[in-house]
């Protein structure tokens, strides 16, 4: 007996991914991706103004100094209004590494003092100042970003008369940032930072104190979604405001279709109860010697073409349609391949065949070939891109000898889903 469940199963998949549709006031919802997508590389050319404290107290003998460096960070975008950063800088390595220092009386003059090194690493938080006021815009190009963050940073004064070691710090960031997207993956920036250095004390040497106004200009490419984060995204995005009544018309058509089937079923489970009572008058007539054998015969026979035809197989609400001489499936029939693959996967013991047809505008060799290739096609996508077993999908092709109205009628050229029951 054919089992409805099954064709109310394929509406109620498409159901429940409308169910969560658009809940927004007509704005673009921010996908929600997965840990690995959307990770940024970048580097940053590097304007450093360093200043140091001597060893004497806070406020005297301050030395500065103006150097170049660079950074070198991982990035990962989190939300539209925030993304985490995980940066390596080297803000001052260019010879020579002399630079001002406070005399006697307060004033600046030139130091022969070397400056001392600097590498730090921190992890940071930019907060985007625009997306946070004005919302999600996957169109936007500029980004207006505060960053704050903490680590480590390590110092080196190079070999002096003086000093000659290195210590060990921990460092407190903020700072001002801009960025420009100008290819869908490729950004630019420009930034200015200060870094605060409170070292721990060496156990020989008294402490220091490094404070570094750093100005960045560099670039960052991101790699965007992995490919399951962008399917589960391209999901989700039937679910926009401008195609929810439109996926809602389908769902409709699709009940409709449930409610026509069930009522053929009915119809065609009347018309086999009526041959089967006809069968059993002919036997029963057959038996008092009036019967005629080759009638109950031919009886069975229709009977038995009847269940092998409709009962054995019966067909999902819709089919997979192609262009003229195309087997891959588009994007547009993408989601009844998807349809079928969830329906399969909350009915574990459902197993189906899939039946590729063509039209007449070619060869009945070339039609018959194009029709296997839809099949093999869509059956490859179920197993190797959804993950069901091959052993719960057969593969038909009848080229063009089933046809629908015109021979060249577009309905000719698909793929169907057929229901085995065993």
């Amino acid at each position: 007996m054919l089992k409805k469940v099954f064709k109310i199963g394929v509406v109620m998949s498409l159901l429940l991914t409308t169910a969560t549709a658009f809940a927004q006031d007509g704005k673009a919802e921010y996908p929600r991706y997965g840990f690995w997508s959307n990770w940024a590389l970048g580097f940053s050319a590097d304007l450093n103004q360093q200043y140091n404290r001597g060893a004497i107290s806070f406020g005297d003998n301050w030395r500065g100094s103006t150097n170049i460096g660079m950074d070198i960070f991982a990035q990962k975008k989190v939300t539209y209004w925030m993304d985490m950063r995980f940066r390596l800088g080297f803000p001052n390595f260019w010879e020579p590494r002399t630079g001002m220092e406070k005399d006697a009386n307060g004033d600046w003059q030139n130091s022969t003092i070397v400056m001392d090194r600097h590498g730090s690493f921190s992890f940071d938080l930019l907060l985007s100042i625009n997306n946070a006021i004005y919302g999600y815009d996957p169109d936007r190009r500029w980004n207006l970003y505060v960053m704050l963050g903490g680590g480590l940073a390590y110092s080196h004064q190079p070999d002096t008369a003086a000093v000659n070691y290195g210590h060990l710090g921990v460092l407190l960031n903020g700072g001002l940032g801009v960025s420009y997207r100008f290819t869908d993956n490729s950004h630019l920036f420009l930034e200015y930072g200060v870094d605060v250095n409170a070292d721990v004390p060496n156990i020989t040497k008294l402490p220091w104190h490094h404070t570094n106004g750093i100005l960045r200009l560099g670039y960052f490419y991101n790699f965007g979604a992995t490919s399951s984060d962008q399917a589960i995204a391209a999901q989700k995005s039937m679910l926009t405001q401008e195609n929810f009544s439109a996926v809602n018309n389908q769902v409709s058509n699709l009940e409709s279709q449930v409610a026509a089937a069930r009522n053929n079923e009915k119809k065609l489970e009347n018309r086999i109860a009526q041959l089967e009572d006809q069968l059993k008058a002919a036997l029963a007539n057959q038996g008092k010697g009036n019967g005629n054998s080759a009638a109950a015969d031919s009886l069975q026979a229709v009977i038995n073409q009847i269940k092998a035809d409709q009962l054995n197989f019966y067909a999902m609400p819709f089919s997979v349609q192609y262009d003229v001489n195309e087997w891959q499936v588009s994007e547009e029939e993408m989601d009844k391949v998807k349809a079928v693959a969830r329906v399969l996967k909350d009915n574990e013991s459902a197993k189906i065949m899939v039946v590729g047809f063509a039209d007449y505008t070619g060869s009945d060799q070339y039609n018959m070939k194009l029709s296997e290739k839809r099949a093999n096609e869509v059956k490859r996508l179920l197993t190797k891109k959804y993950g069901i077993a091959e052993d719960r999908i057969k593969v038909d092709y009848k080229g063009k000898s089933v046809a629908f109205g015109d021979i060249q009628y577009a309905l000719n050229r698909r793929v169907s889903f057929y229901r085995v029951i065993d």
